[in-house]
């Protein structure tokens, strides 16, 4: 990625289009790119962007609840109908013949749909999971089907799954080069240095450290600046260049208006200048009546005067309800008089336009950083999981020396789907550690855990980990939360109050089967192991980031003598036909078949947990236990008396209650399923169809 000038602060998601559930949407955006045929382009060259819009908005209802652009363009579509056959048809052919004849028409297809597209996609190139030309990448393709990730030696001890580390990897290999693309800076390898070196930090500091830099810096003295570094102190490393129309004069509203800008708001650029005024007006006068009325507009508009010229502290060092004279406010503000005010003021404008864009672009920084599994953000601060481990992977040294440097160009690293960048690397082949540096780590982490066998090392992380996990629930999610939750899911107006408890980097679906696995841990009586049960990505404080998919049940808690599949849903019980029947059907299948070829002689049943179902729905899944069913991977196998039972949310949370009959309970179950096996003829319908044809 590429920043043009030393002014510019770098992003890992365009503005446009910005989500708080990151992770999902760029699974969710690469999976739709999967799916599309033809060149990325828009019309008439193309319909892969706009497609691309179109399924984005289908595939999430709730994020996309308002496409206004979209929405017209269907309008005026069905005014032109053999445009719109053509669409329909994929007739590019057609389009381009006539595409003189819908100037116009074409041009909508642009604003605010084709454009969004190609801004959603371009967080996809920011970490190589495609091309600038949006060819998924070999480690996009990975991040596509994660089960596919082999780990090298170090990467099997990280207690991260999958998608964790294709993160990890990635972000260890971004690099944001100068405008020329000959000096680099690495962000995330600085954010590991400063968590190495440092316990914890502020998330504000934090992040003014990391978004704040660019390949501009001067990393020699990167030491001295970290042990230095307070809140704020970014700011003193920028120098702004006060332009000669911003002189002693007061300035007109066309020439302040150039200058101090809000993109988002006009009205808010006039209440800038209006205080712009006031301040100018005291200045000159400076007397009680210009004071008072300057101080007063102040705390009208105060919370976007201090955004926009206070750095998001108070412009003025006034304390609350005192009235200061003119030479008391005067002595306690000399900064704002002793210098040109003017040149004064831009300077804060612009200072305080580059914090907020650090404050701004950080939000979705913290939640791809997120997405490693190892840097934990917790009550404003920030530190490094499983950091007696990390100290032993992760060379301080050799991090040190990648932080910033020339060693790539940029066209070389990072500038197609066959590049550096873009490829499926291991920690190890990230950091070229060589045989005799693996030995000097193994061995370093053998003497940290007092442990010689790599694999009981493991072990004990896991363990550390499912009790960490364990007294996590205990803590946050203690049981009458649980069972609150569970009936929370009903009235999707509740939607933002859940998200905002458990997580607002999750999707509402992905928040239900995480809560779903929280209330069968308490109905077990706390005996299953609910955290690696999950085919969920969580972060490393155990909130839950993404549904992993790869063609498994949402949760698979293996016991001894029994398996019991979850697959949760908020489909409504229209929906859970087209949606749900197939899914859960196989999953459940497949996931006995193979329980019998490995032998294991346990139980499997899956119980379907949705807030309703209809009445076809239940009985369908009654049924299916009678009916020998085949298996999707290997065609030859049948098995029979599948079993999945359908349980509501409000059942489940009144299933809690019964932990003292878990045992009871699912056998009973087993036993409610159970047919009388009449040698089911599987040729019954070719049989038929050979007597009557």
């Amino acid at each position: 990625m590429k920043i043009a000038s030393e002014k510019q602060i770098f992003n890992l998601m365009d503005t446009n289009g910005r989500r708080n559930d990151v992770v999902n949407a760029l699974q969710g955006y690469l999976s739709i790119l999967s799916n599309l045929n033809g060149a990325w382009d828009c019309l008439p060259n193309s319909l892969s962007q706009y497609l691309f819009y179109k399924q984005a908005i289908e595939l999430s209802p709730d994020i996309f609840s308002k496409h206004v652009p979209f929405d017209n363009l269907q309008l005026e579509l069905n005014n032109h109908p053999a445009f719109k056959n053509a669409i329909e048809n994929s007739d590019l052919t057609w389009i381009q013949e006539h595409q003189n004849s819908y100037t116009n028409l074409i041009k909508k297809f642009d604003n605010g749909i084709e454009d969004r597209a190609r801004h959603y996609t371009s967080n996809l190139v920011k970490l190589g999971f495609t091309d600038s030309s949006r060819n998924i990448s070999t480690v996009g393709k990975l991040l596509l089907n994660h089960k596919n990730l082999k780990r090298d030696v170090l990467e099997k001890i990280l207690p991260i799954d999958n998608i964790n580390l294709i993160y990890l990897r990635q972000l260890l290999k971004l690099r944001i080069y100068n405008r020329e693309g000959s000096f680099f800076y690495s962000p995330f390898l600085f954010a590991l240095y400063i968590l190495l070196n440092k316990k914890r930090i502020s998330e504000s500091e934090f992040f003014e450290l990391v978004q704040g830099l660019n390949p501009y810096f001067d990393f020699d003295k990167l030491e001295d600046f970290i042990s230095s570094y307070r809140e704020g102190d970014i700011l003193k490393n920028i120098t702004i260049d006060v332009p000669d129309e911003v002189n002693n004069s007061l300035l007109s509203e066309v020439i302040f208006k150039k200058y101090f800008k809000n993109q988002k708001s006009n009205d808010t650029v006039s209440i800038y200048f209006k205080f712009y005024n006031l301040l100018y007006n005291f200045n000159t006068k400076k007397d009680f009546a210009t004071l008072n009325e300057l101080l007063r507009y102040y705390k009208e508009n105060k919370t976007k005067l201090n955004k926009a010229f206070g750095c998001g502290k108070n412009i003025f060092t006034t304390k609350k309800h005192e009235k200061p004279t003119v030479e008391e406010f005067i002595r306690k503000n000399k900064q704002l008089f002793e210098t040109n005010l003017n040149s004064y003021l831009y300077t804060k404008y612009e200072l305080s336009k580059r914090l907020d864009q650090i404050r701004e672009y950080s939000d979705t920084t913290k939640r791809i950083f997120s997405a490693t599994g190892i840097i934990s953000f917790k009550n404003g601060f920030v530190e490094l999981a499983y950091k007696e481990l990390c100290e032993c992977i992760f060379n301080k040294r050799i991090i040190r020396i990648n932080i910033n440097g020339n060693k790539e160009n940029h066209d070389e690293y990072e500038n197609s789907k066959n590049s550096y960048f873009c490829l499926v690397t291991s920690i190890i082949e990230i950091f070229l550690y060589s045989h005799d540096k693996l030995i000097e780590i193994t061995n370093s982490i053998r003497e940290k855990f007092k442990i010689t066998d790599i694999d009981k090392i493991i072990e004990k992380i896991a363990t550390n980990r499912k009790t960490e996990f364990n007294n996590f629930i205990d803590r946050t999610y203690p049981l009458e939360k649980v069972k609150e939750f569970l009936l929370l899911f009903n009235d999707r107006r509740n939607d933002s109050q859940i998200k905002a408890y458990v997580s607002p980097n999750a999707t509402i679906s992905t928040i239900y089967e995480f809560i779903v696995g929280l209330a069968w841990y308490y109905f077990s009586g706390k005996n299953v192991d609910i955290l690696n049960s999950y085919n969920l990505t969580l972060s490393a404080n155990f909130e839950p980031l993404v549904h992993a998919g790869g063609g498994q049940g949402d949760i698979i808690i293996y016991e001894s003598n029994k398996i019991i599949m979850l697959e949760a849903t908020l489909m409504n019980s229209n929906s859970q036909k087209r949606g749900e029947w197939e899914p859960v059907l196989r999953h459940s299948v497949n996931l006995k078949i193979d329980e019998e070829l490995n032998g294991t002689q346990r139980q499997v049943i899956t119980f379907f947990i949705a807030d309703e179902f209809d009445a076809n729905t239940i009985n369908i899944w009654k049924a299916v236990a009678g009916v020998p069913m085949q298996s999707s991977i290997n065609r030859e196998k049948f098995t029979d008396n599948v079993i999945i039972m359908p349980i509501s949310s409000n059942e489940l949370a009144k299933l809690i209650d019964k932990s003292d009959k878990y045992d009871e309970i699912i056998n009973n179950v087993h036993l409610l399923f159970e047919v009388e096996r009449n040698n089911f003829n599987l040729n019954w319908r070719d049989d038929f169809i050979k007597k009557v044809i």
